[in-house]
């Protein structure tokens, strides 16, 4: 086109701007005449002018709008208050958004800039300013944050937080959506959804292009531009909607494609309109097209209002019955028929997500010590209070594991690794509270708002952060969260080498410790300076193992026992590598029914040879623990062993849940009890931490109260085999058979190799009077044992169960000379009750040395 036309075209979009909305089509038909081109264009220019309204979104006339609307084009570099520019990321009708930098606060923002012909428009102006209030009134992880609205220069600007990814439309041009994708974004939406409706705005435009995803899997709502305030009401009385923030009666308001029916008609709406605009984009994520699309806007205006969408079986044939039935509840077109409150359609959205992660979940024996990733998620959901009486540590923070952005998908053990050191390094500071590592890393892949990470963890600050790895260059990205409101306290970027890791996590570390305020205590310092390999091939070694090991399944943790012996080929004075194969020893006795004489005494070997380099590590000391106390039966130094581990790291629940187990077996139950609460405030998520209560309320005589815990926790987690075999053993002791026959059963069929619930269960079918059944789940421990290591202990309870003591007594022999784990409970199982006259009994605990 040439420079004169586009001057008439500009000329005539100017003069449009300043007509009132009933004068604009008669201004335009006289303008315009019959040169349909060039109305058109202005027409394409006003509709970009009305829909740029994103921070992100690129209205489909940019290119018009950039050529005739006099961008500023400011320069990188140039001021702009007190922020400075860095690029243009965006430009349109309604003005330009440009990538800066505040020179005060020292972060990225995105300022957008309002056309100067549009501010002259008084509603334009009002519509800009309304976006800024109705966003900024929101303080949701999930909505895009307003930092500030002013002028500046005879320009009015929004700055906003400034959001690195993609918008969902480019998303879904990518590739088709996993449902498990699709419910973890949808969950993202309609929580920050349910926050807006909360506090009485609808965003009224809901639409693939207004919803940004992170890198890191996180979603941002953007564009309350067409938001409005609603009063508080009944949902279902249509006659209490209020007006429509100076929008005049009838104007129809958002994006075609994504209307609801009421709005598409121009009647007064409510929050259900944001509830039908979300169905038709879950539908497009599912079916990859809208639901009520056409060949014409008045197709699609007609299909809205009265055609039913095509049924998404037809598009995607593995998608959850479920998941269709929300998505039809949410398109109803007459409002009462669908979800009435964004709430209930969060609800199901999450109850859905739990059933799917239940059903993909794989058991392994790694229950035993910490939570899946499956199980860690739902107790992330489920788990909210602060442990009871404990105030909020004014110096506390959580590492959360950091977001892999390497090419190689294979670099993520070097993610959690790094995270895992930070967090060790920050657990030596004695007046920093550090959550533990297992709840901190149940948050991994989920996106949960700071707030709830903070009052689930008891924590003030969050540490998160991202490592580009290529080669040998690393590009470590930290910030620090303010866990009450999600801003962001302090981040940094650190660029360097392989080579330069260990300088890197010092810098880090004491960066975060300068941020927090908080005093070293003498030796501290050097103590978090310390390093323990200089080899990197080693250190590398090292984090795979713990990354492989921390996964606790049998195949897993033979990975990482080879990753630590390799690392200890290259380094044979790297202590924590010793640590790591020590602890990954003693989980095969503890959790797959392998035999203790194979791989205690190796567990031993190796925690020793990392006390004699090095003799301040907590996880060395957690590890001897466990060999000395369910291998050696020698209590008294198996203390010393534990609270050495809690000096070393107080804020370590493994060590705090391990000095519990102690007390309790050896019937110090108060203060077990009082340890193991200890252990659940500082590590809230760890699964067994939060069995084990049920467990030793049962040791300490009080039956009652120990099922009610248990029952809590299988209510959060049906499939924790711990907790059912612990339920099966309380139902046990209060008679009620049937009931622990059934959770034993639960226990087995969650639990992979372990012979335990059929042991609760065979002795439940004795004492319930089933003798043949008893009969046949010994019969079924005996046959195993011909083929494979079957624990003595459970071997005897089925024989105590029926009856049969000599026999009971000559396995409880056998679990002795094997050293069976089990032997360790001998004082406080209330099974073996009846034995506790018996001479061969008494003698037997005279040699375990229990008094």
């Amino acid at each position: 086109m040439n420079p004169k036309r586009w001057q008439k075209v500009k000329q005539i979009f100017d003069d449009a701007l300043k007509c009132a909305p009933d004068e604009l089509s008669s201004f335009l038909a006289e303008s315009c005449g019959d040169d349909k081109e060039l109305r058109r264009d202005v027409e394409k220019l006003l509709a970009s002018s009305e829909e740029a309204e994103s921070f992100m979104e690129s209205p489909a006339a940019a290119e018009i709008a950039g050529l005739i609307i006099e961008p500023k084009n400011l320069a990188a570099g140039t001021s702009f208050g007190h922020y400075e520019i860095v690029r243009q990321i965006g430009a349109g009708g309604m003005g330009e958004v440009y990538l800066a930098k505040d020179t005060k606060l020292d972060r990225k923002v995105a300022v957008k800039i309002l056309n100067e012909k549009f501010a002259a428009h008084e509603l334009n102006l009002q519509r800009f300013i309304q976006e800024a209030k109705a966003a900024s009134a929101l303080n949701h992880p999930n909505i895009l944050v307003i930092h500030e609205i002013g002028e500046s220069e005879n320009s009015n600007y929004i700055v906003s937080e400034f959001i690195e990814g993609e918008t969902l439309r480019e998303h879904l041009q990518k590739s088709p959506l996993k449902p498990s994708e699709i419910l973890d974004i949808a969950v993202q939406i309609a929580n920050a959804l349910t926050a807006a409706h909360r506090a009485h705005i609808i965003h009224r435009d809901i639409k693939p292009e207004n919803i940004i995803i992170r890198p890191d899997g996180f979603v941002k709502i953007l564009d309350f531009g067409l938001a409005k305030l609603i009063e508080q009401k009944a949902i279902g009385l249509e006659n209490a909607t209020v007006k429509q923030n100076q929008t005049a009666k009838g104007v129809i308001m958002g994006t075609v494609n994504y209307m609801s029916p009421e709005q598409a008609k121009g009647e007064k709406i409510d929050e259900r309109t944001d509830i039908f605009s979300f169905g038709v984009v879950l539908y497009e994520m599912i079916a990859g097209r809208t639901s009520f699309a056409g060949d014409s806007m008045s197709e699609t205006f007609a299909n809205l209002i009265n055609a039913e969408p095509p049924p998404l079986s037809r598009f995607s044939a593995n998608t959850p019955d479920e998941l269709n039935r929300i998505v039809a509840k949410t398109l109803r077109k007459k409002r009462d028929e669908r979800y009435q409150t964004m709430k209930d359609l969060l609800s199901d959205l999450k109850a859905l997500q739990k059933r799917l992660e239940f059903e993909e979940f794989r058991v392994s024996p790694s229950g035993d010590l910490t939570p899946t990733k499956t199980e860690a998620k739902t107790l992330e959901g489920e788990i909210r209070k602060s442990p009871e009486g404990d105030t909020l540590n004014e110096k506390s923070i959580a590492v959360l594991p950091f977001v892999n952005m390497s090419a190689d998908a294979e670099n993520e053990y070097f993610c959690d690794g790094l995270a895992e050191e930070l967090l060790n390094a920050l657990a030596k500071i004695k007046n920093l509270k550090v959550a533990a590592r297992t709840s901190a890393f149940s948050f991994k892949n989920r996106n949960v708002e700071a707030g709830e990470i903070g009052k689930t963890l008891n924590v003030k600050t969050i540490l998160e952060g991202s490592v580009r790895k290529s080669g040998n260059k690393l590009r470590i990205t930290v910030q620090l969260i303010d866990a009450a409101d999600g801003y962001q306290l302090w981040s940094k970027r650190y660029d360097g080498e392989l080579k330069d890791i260990f300088d890197l996590q010092d810098d880090i570390t004491l960066a975060v410790i300068d941020e927090l305020k908080v005093q070293f205590l003498s030796g501290e310092k050097s103590a978090i300076r310390r390093r323990y390999a200089d080899n990197i091939e080693a250190y590398q070694f090292y984090l795979k193992g713990r990354f492989h090991f921390l996964k606790l399944t049998p195949q897993e943790t033979e990975k990482g026992i080879s990753y630590f012996q390799r690392a200890i080929e290259i380094d044979h004075s790297y202590a924590p590598a010793y640590a790591g194969l020590s602890a990954a020893y003693v989980t095969f006795p503890m959790t797959c029914d392998s035999p203790s004489a194979e791989f205690f005494p190796k567990a031993k070997a190796a925690a020793h040879k990392a006390i004699e380099i090095d003799d301040t590590l907590s996880e060395t000391y957690s590890a001897l623990f466990w060999v000395t106390f369910w291998y050696d039966w020698d209590w008294k130094t198996a203390e010393e062993q534990c609270l050495r581990a809690i000096e070393l790291n107080p804020n370590s629940g493994d060590a705090h849940e391990a000095y519990a187990h102690l007390l309790s077996n050896v019937g110090r139950h108060t203060e077990a009890l009082a340890e193991i609460k200890r252990a659940r405030e500082l590590d809230p998520l760890h699964l067994r931490i939060n069995a084990l209560e049920g467990q030793f309320l049962l040791h300490a005589g009080k039956i009652d109260e120990a099922l009610e815990p248990l029952q809590k926790a299988l209510e959060l987690l049906p499939f924790f085999w711990i907790a059912h075999l612990f339920t099966a053993s309380v139902y046990i002791e209060k008679g009620m058979f049937a009931e622990a026959i059934e959770s034993a059963g639960k226990a087995r069929q969650f639990s992979g190799i372990s012979t335990h619930p059929i042991a609760f269960a065979g002795y439940a079918l004795a004492k319930s009077g089933k003798k043949a059944e008893a009969q046949s789940s010994l019969k079924e421990l005996l046959d195993l044992s011909k083929t494979r290591y079957v624990p003595a202990c459970n071997i005897a309870m089925i024989y105590n169960g029926l009856g049969e003591r000599d026999e009971a007594l000559n396995y409880l022999e056998l679990g002795f000379k094997e050293r069976d784990a089990r032997m360790a409970f001998l004082k406080v199982e209330p099974k073996w009750n009846n034995l506790r006259n018996e001479p061969r009994f008494i003698e037997l605990m005279r040699r375990m040395n229990f008094d």
